[in-house]
């Protein structure tokens, strides 16, 4: 086994910050829909071709899981700046207008963020009374994994702006 402090990677880890050191919220819970997911698929699978009765549950869990995996894992995807983006025309930009119209789109990301958040929240509220044939799971459990998404993406892309912020004026 090396050491860290021989090979350099000791005291690179200890300059980092501890956002960086760390898994965020989102991937932790990503994993967590993940390994949920996965474990019902592979138990619906199983419970279909070798035990005498498949579960029926299985396409309820995936389908709650599956929607907190895409929600929150766009969250981790807009934390990490790795969102889809063409920039055909805006590269063709000075600099000096490619900073404020930067602003603007992630202004109007947090907004449309934020009002998804607001709807999702008011769409969980309003089916919370409802339920899942089998599992009785409340219907609003799906809706809060897209709350939380886009709630997410909107506190995200309100930290990128101080970001900007920040290295603009030279403290980052």
């Amino acid at each position: 086994m090396r050491d860290d402090d021989a090979s350099g990677r000791g005291a690179a880890r200890a300059r980092r910050p501890p956002a960086q050191a760390l898994w965020s919220f989102e991937q932790v819970v990503m994993s967590v829909a993940l390994v949920v997911l996965l474990g019902a698929i592979s138990w619906g699978v199983l419970s279909r071709y070798v035990v005498a009765t498949p579960a029926t549950w299985v396409e309820e869990v995936a389908s709650i899981s599956f929607a907190w995996l895409i929600f929150v894992g766009a969250a981790e995807v807009h934390r990490r700046w790795q969102h889809v983006s063409v920039d055909l025309l805006t590269s063709l930009l000075p600099a000096s207008v490619q900073r404020p119209l930067g602003i603007a789109v992630e202004v109007l990301v947090i907004a449309f963020c934020a009002y998804a958040a607001f709807l999702g929240a008011a769409q969980a509220y309003v089916s919370h009374s409802s339920t899942t044939s089998i599992l009785r799971i409340p219907l609003s459990v799906s809706y809060v994994g897209l709350t939380l998404g886009f709630f997410l993406m909107a506190f995200r892309g309100l930290q990128h702006l101080v970001w900007r912020g920040r290295r603009t004026s030279g403290e980052g």
